[in-house]
């Protein structure tokens, strides 16, 4: 059995967009709010679902709360 990570490093703005899907904002609105491009928030999603070894938005979110990333 592999030992779970129990840190991943993640950069502020990364931060914000975990603490924005949180909320059930779209990429889209995300985009505006940060002022990114969409594209680029597509990215740094998938980076995130990768860094995090998960396949959804709230897998993102699940992780980030049991790493002590954000909190509700």
């Amino acid at each position: 059995m592999l030992a779970e990570k129990n840190t991943v490093e993640i950069t502020y703005i990364e931060k914000e967009i975990i603490k924005l899907i949180a909320k059930e904002v779209s990429n889209k609105d995300i985009a505006k709010e940060l002022n990114y491009s969409q594209r680029n928030i597509e990215y740094y999603i998938s980076d995130l679902l990768k860094k995090f070894e998960v396949q959804t938005r709230v897998g993102i979110v699940v992780k980030s709360i049991v790493l002590g990333i954000i909190t509700l």
